[in-house]
């Protein structure tokens, strides 16, 4: 993926949010490259190998361009060298993007050779989830919001019926104000079509909040629909220890890459 120098892409995801999602997801190697030089891209380099121990892929742009002449500041031999600091992050391809031509390929091909490149050390990645653009790191008592739930709530049943998805983002944004960490989302009610309600409620919930969620139903179906349409690393909720619970639930995480 491409970040700026905010450290986040250009829509807003995290370094770590892209890690983790795609880490779940079961990529072999994560990368960045354009929009920045070996130079600029360092910190976001060193966030990312924070967040995976997967082999990492770099190719950086040469330099930044002149706006007046669209030509990159930085030679072939500049860009070896800026890449060579970068061989302490372990990473294992190197390449270039935007303004690199074959010249600076053979002169970074040259360096390693010449300096070798030493392997990354495997690292504690702590457990965590995400949204698009929000990590909680799981590593202490976390609240989770629980009121987008029909259970033994009137109200709720009534806004579920009614396809009343803005009852249930004011339910989100009210928990948030009040501490919650990552939110719950329940949408089980006899009468309605579940699967499509929830899938109605996730993408609506990540369009207004950036807390993760945590998909709560007994259905597979449903859990499935709900992650597919999530953007990021949730919860999986319901989850017990019967047989047809973990045959038909755990793989659905897996997959997903959830937690």
């Amino acid at each position: 993926m491409t970040f700026e120098q905010n450290m986040r892409t250009f829509t807003g995801c995290s370094i770590s949010a892209m890690a983790l999602t795609l880490t779940g997801l079961g990529v072999d190697a994560l990368g960045v490259n354009c929009s920045l030089g070996p130079k600029e891209l360092e910190p976001v380099i060193e966030e990312l190998v924070k967040w995976t121990n997967l082999p990492i892929v770099v190719k950086p742009n040469a330099g930044l361009p002149d706006p007046e002449t669209n030509l990159y500041n930085v030679t072939a031999a500049q860009f070896a060298d800026f890449m060579k600091d970068l061989r302490k992050y372990g990473i294992k391809i190197f390449g270039g993007c935007c303004g690199t031509n074959p010249e600076f390929i053979k002169e970074l091909s040259v360096m390693l050779k010449r300096e070798g490149n030493p392997a990354a050390p495997h690292k504690y990645i702590p457990g965590a989830v995400c949204s698009a653009t929000s990590t909680v790191v799981v590593d202490e008592p976390r609240i989770i919001g629980e009121r987008i739930n029909p259970t033994g709530k009137k109200r709720f049943k009534e806004a579920l019926l009614a396809n009343d998805i803005d009852y249930i983002l004011g339910q989100a944004i009210e928990q948030i104000h009040a501490g919650a960490d990552i939110l719950d989302v329940n949408v089980g009610l006899p009468g309605i079509d579940e699967k499509s309600m929830m899938v109605k409620a996730v993408k609506a919930l990540q369009g207004v909040v950036d807390v993760p969620l945590q998909v709560d139903s007994t259905i597979p179906e449903v859990l499935e629909a709900a992650l597919r349409a999530y953007n990021g690393k949730p919860i999986v909720n319901s989850v017990n220890a019967e047989d047809s619970s973990i045959e038909n639930v755990l793989p659905l995480v897996k997959k997903y890459g959830a937690a």
